[in-house]
């Protein structure tokens, strides 16, 4: 499943028995625009400094990029302020999922188009999409994962980032054991105090200061 990219990796596992990310669900939207964030700075999108974020002058999103990166360019090419603060407020805001829904529609969208995901719109007023992983789609991911981390090594930026987001979130798929779980956990870790593991250090660092800026409601 390498044809899957992070965001729509963590997505995938992230819907999982509910087929959709909502409005409160704070450290899924914060996990998922880490990732969101990320592939759009690899793709020369945006830059990140100082707490805010820097579009890149083109205009139109370039050919080659994900489709649902589209949504996001275009919301930061509108907004007044691109203060990391204010976006995630847009995103995780108490009164309207306009902007959450238009990002994962989009990502939803795509996953079904390619046969990982099916489309459903329950209710006759209801306009919420929902979009649920076909069956084999978690168990085939969770193995490729697990070889990944748990038998290689070093662990790489790319498996250690979405063991994070999906750490972090609580959406680690039931395929994985107590142990198993523990053990990635440790060697996660242990690669985030190895100085040659900067960028997966960076990445963590960036998740966990998105996941400050989220509402956190009452349990």
């Amino acid at each position: 499943m390498t044809d899957i990219s992070i965001v729509e990796s963590f997505f995938l596992c992230a819907v999982q028995g509910k087929g959709k990310i909502f409005g409160h669900d704070d450290s899924k939207i914060a996990c998922l625009l880490s990732a969101v964030f990320e592939e759009m700075i690899k793709s020369g999108l945006v830059e990140i400094g100082a707490g805010k974020l820097h579009v890149a002058r083109q205009q139109e999103i370039p050919a080659d990029c994900r489709p649902y990166l589209t949504p996001v360019f275009n919301h930061l090419k509108e907004v007044e302020s691109l203060e990391l603060k204010h976006i995630m407020q847009d995103y995780n805001s108490g009164w309207s999922d306009r902007h959450l829904n238009a990002l994962t529609t989009a990502i939803g969208t795509g996953l079904a188009d390619s046969g990982f995901a099916t489309k459903a719109k329950l209710g006759l007023f209801n306009s919420r999409v929902y979009f649920m992983p076909c069956k084999t789609v978690i168990p085939s991911l969770s193995a490729e994962l697990l070889v990944n981390l748990l038998y290689q090594t070093p662990v790489s930026a790319k498996g250690g980032f979405l063991w994070l987001l999906l750490e972090k979130s609580g959406c680690i798929p039931k395929e994985f054991s107590e142990q198993q779980r523990h053990d990635i956990s440790d060697k996660i870790t242990s690669a985030l105090q190895d100085k040659k593991e900067q960028e997966l250090a960076r990445l963590n660092t960036f998740t966990d200061q998105l996941l400050s800026m989220v509402k956190h409601y009452p349990v």
